[in-house]
């Protein structure tokens, strides 16, 4: 499975992302506008794959569970597209879903 997150908009500070998993921290990233972060891993055959990040910008700190194996296995197939907003992150696809941040 790939995720890939993008920092939408028509200009603005760094996103600064950090993603982990139970067993995996990927690191801090920083992404201009229009940027992407993409990552890979291996979903479990219970689809209780978690992997959670938390999104710094503006002097706000969001966080998110980037990828949730309910609820995004059957939506996304074999790659995840996330817009990362102010208000939330909107999966990208055939059906476009936004979600408030936690």
């Amino acid at each position: 499975m790939t995720n890939c997150l993008g920092n939408k908009g028509k200009s603005g500070p760094l996103l600064t992302v950090h993603c982990k998993s139970k067993e995996d921290d990927l690191g801090v990233h920083k992404l201009a506008v229009d940027k992407n972060y993409h990552f890979k891993f291996q979903t479990n055959i219970w689809r209780s794959t978690l992997f959670f990040c938390s999104f710094k910008w503006n002097k706000q700190v969001k966080r998110f569970d980037i990828f949730d194996g309910l609820r995004d296995i059957d939506e996304c197939h074999y790659q995840c597209n996330w817009t990362i907003k102010a208000d939330g992150a909107c999966r990208l696809g055939e059906k476009i879903a936004c979600f408030p941040w936690k």
